[in-house]
């Protein structure tokens, strides 16, 4: 595929809610422009964006694809984004490497509780978008009720270019409201013939709204309008194309992609209404900074004439192939060999191929210049997110924000190969930033936290496919902490004698609370040099690590102020290591006296249910032990906000699923630790210390 001049190139995400249609239609826009030979069959897994294995088995994408096509002398680059609840964040981190969207409704249901989430993406990156209602040809489908759910989900005006076109109950063809022309299928073919006599009252109303929605929002266009002036197709589409860039409403398209129909239309209006790179340019300019200097504002335009810089979308990791970045090129070109700078991490590499993909299928080519979207191989030290450019001529671009995962489960090795399952789900981690692995400091599990149960199950999955490493899921410890409640004055005392040098140190403490979220705090009161100076360090650092164990459960200590007020040295026998020891000794005999208590993460949590739920999540919520701080309207749903501790709500997404049908999504992060009460507190130290 060939790219002449970046304004006969596109750059969209194709974005929907899980069952939307979206492979589907993705695999019928492919085969009418003819960039594959034949159709596969979705339920069969042979659809050219089904690249996972795991794709096949779940029946829904998990990853990001990339694709592309040519129509009407136009190269368009596609990035198909997972539209399962479990995996909508890495539709976050493509947005700012494209260029307009496509946004995919049904007929059948409009949307579900995943569209008003994608649609905020789309809202808050100021993507252009259009829209296309699919599945017309079920029998159920109803686009008058379809249209009213989408505009009071994405609470914005929506706009229908095209209407259906029906036998009875089989849809045959649909219809362009601008040209009043029909289009329609014979033997797989486009047929465009005139609009029968029976429906053209009723279109030339619905054309005539269009006219007006158009107008209003272009005032030449309103002024040529108000004057009695009959608008060319030139004049609305020019005034369509102004609207879609400015974001002033959303023109909707429909049709079927099972059945080809409306594919067509659809594809003239993605060439005619979504922007071209030159177009994002002054829309969304591309800025970053200086690398070093973040208020240094550095732009790059989409000329091969500019420096080289571009943003890495996604990265895969094979474990034979090794890693392959898709990158969305914004200006200059990069080719093979070609030495390049990582300006997010600092770090220079040399290329590898560079590719065009298809799914999983890649073509070679000499090299990817301004507004291509392609892949590039063997950047070991590169990373989802991050900014790669011409090492003389550096840049950062912003990295993507990305909502923190809220189900956490523990993984064991089930071989007792720890460090196979770690280096593999590190792996796994780099390709997909919504999945954080990490060791947990208090409990020392290895912690796997995603999206959602199956966004861990698919990755668990995934760890033995790629990397022949097997694990298994635990319920993970709660990570708690311990304070004290009281003030005391204690003393940390090392003396030994052994023959030759001995080991002395004396040392006051006085130990008291802070206030939550305080941390920890010393302070040096020492006067008339009672202990030397140099000596004072060595009691922090013997405090400092004995806040790390504490005396109920071996839980790390947090929340105290430490003043070290008095004390004695030996000229001989005393040193750093007596020091340490003796600021051990008395920290841990405060904490005894002090009236330790256990800490336990308070989450905060927002959930968002179909509102018949509402009622039951908020009784379940109480008998958590948590309250609830709000609830509001999200469109034709409900958002709860709440506290819980996280004890109660470990595997919340579970019950969440059972009591919402599946229908309920949930954040979580810790926002403040409080103190476990004490029937509770006996019973977790029953069960044991940490390690």
């Amino acid at each position: 595929m060939t790219v002449t001049t970046p304004t006969k190139v596109r750059n969209i995400a194709v974005i929907a809610h899980s069952g939307a249609g979206k492979t589907t239609l993705i695999e019928s826009l492919l085969y009418a422009t003819n960039a594959i030979k034949e159709r596969g069959a979705v339920a069969k897994g042979k659809a050219v964006m089904l690249t996972e294995p795991e794709e096949v088995t779940h029946h829904m994408a998990i990853t990001l694809h990339l694709g592309h096509f040519n129509w009407k002398d136009t190269a368009t680059y596609f990035v198909d984004t997972p539209g399962s609840f479990n995996f909508l964040e890495n539709t976050r981190g493509v947005l700012p490497g494209i260029d307009g969207a496509l946004f995919l409704f049904t007929g059948v249901d409009g949307v579900k509780p995943e569209t008003e989430r994608l649609w905020s993406m789309i809202e808050e990156a100021n993507v252009p978008a259009i829209g296309f209602v699919n599945q017309l040809d079920d029998e159920s489908a109803d686009l008058g009720r379809a249209v009213t759910i989408i505009e009071k989900t994405i609470q914005k005006p929506v706009q229908l270019l095209a209407f259906p076109l029906r036998r009875g109950k089989e849809l045959i063809g649909v219809v362009d409201l601008i040209r009043l022309k029909v289009s329609s299928l014979n033997n797989g073919k486009l047929v465009e013939t005139e609009i029968p006599e029976s429906m053209r009252v009723e279109l030339a109303r619905a054309r005539t709204h269009l006219v007006e929605r158009i107008a209003e929002n272009n005032d030449d266009l309103l002024e040529k309008y108000l004057a009695g002036t009959e608008l060319s197709e030139e004049d609305l589409h020019r005034g369509l194309r102004a609207a879609v860039h400015k974001r002033s409403f959303v023109p909707l398209l429909c049709g079927a992609g099972q059945s080809d129909i409306g594919v067509y239309l659809l594809l003239d209006y993605i060439v005619e209404c979504l922007p071209c790179p030159v177009e994002r340019d002054s829309m969304r300019p591309v800025v970053g900074h200086q690398m070093g200097h973040d208020k240094v504002e550095v732009t790059r335009r989409c000329l091969v004439e500019e420096p080289f810089s571009a943003r890495v979308i996604k990265t895969t990791i094979d474990p034979f192939f090794g890693k392959l970045s898709m990158v969305r090129v914004f200006s200059g070109q990069v080719k093979c060999n070609q030495q390049i700078l990582n300006s997010s991490r600092n770090v220079k590499q040399k290329v590898g191929h560079t590719y065009l993909l298809q799914g999983k299928d890649l073509a070679q080519v000499e090299s990817l210049a301004a507004g291509e979207v392609g892949a590039i191989a063997k950047l070991d030290d590169t990373h989802t997110g991050d900014t790669i450019c011409d090492v003389d001529n550096q840049v950062v671009y912003p990295a993507v924000q990305f909502a923190a995962p809220p189900v956490s489960y523990a993984v064991e090795a089930d071989d007792k190969n720890d460090e196979k399952v770690s280096a593999a789900l590190m792996k796994l981690a780099d390709e997909d930033p919504s999945l954080h692995f990490y060791r947990d400091e208090v409990t020392h599990q290895m912690i796997l936290a995603g999206m959602g149960q199956t966004h861990i199950e698919v990755t668990l999955e995934r760890l033995e496919r790629k990397f022949g490493a097997h694990a298994v899921l635990k319920t993970p410890k709660v990570p708690y902490r311990e304070t004290i409640k009281r003030t005391v004055k204690v003393e940390g005392k090392l003396k030994k004698q052994t023959g030759g040098h001995g080991q002395f140190a004396d040392c006051w403490l006085e130990v008291g609370p802070l206030p939550r979220n305080g941390g920890f705090e010393f302070e040096d009161q020492i006067v008339g040099g009672v202990i030397p100076k140099n000596f004072i360090p060595s009691v922090k650092k013997g405090v400092q690590d004995a806040t790390q164990k504490g005396v109920l459960g071996g839980y790390p200590v947090v929340d105290v102020r430490v003043a070290l007020y008095d004390g004695k040295f030996h000229d001989v026998d005393s040193s750093d290591y007596a020091f340490q020891v003796a600021g051990s000794i008395g920290f841990k005999a405060a904490l005894e006296q002090a009236q330790s208590v256990l800490l336990e993460p308070i989450m905060s949590l927002r959930i968002v249910i179909p509102e018949e739920c509402a009622g039951a999540i908020i009784k379940d919520i109480s008998s958590r032990r948590g309250k609830v701080l709000g609830l509001d309207n999200k469109g034709e749903a409900k958002e709860v906000l709440a506290e819980a501790p996280l004890a109660e709500v470990l595997e919340y997404g579970h019950q969440l699923g059972a009591m919402t049908s599946g229908r309920g999504t949930y954040t979580m992060h810790v926002t403040s630790y409080h103190e476990v009460p004490s029937h509770i507190a006996e019973k977790v130290l029953a069960e044991g210390k940490v390690a």
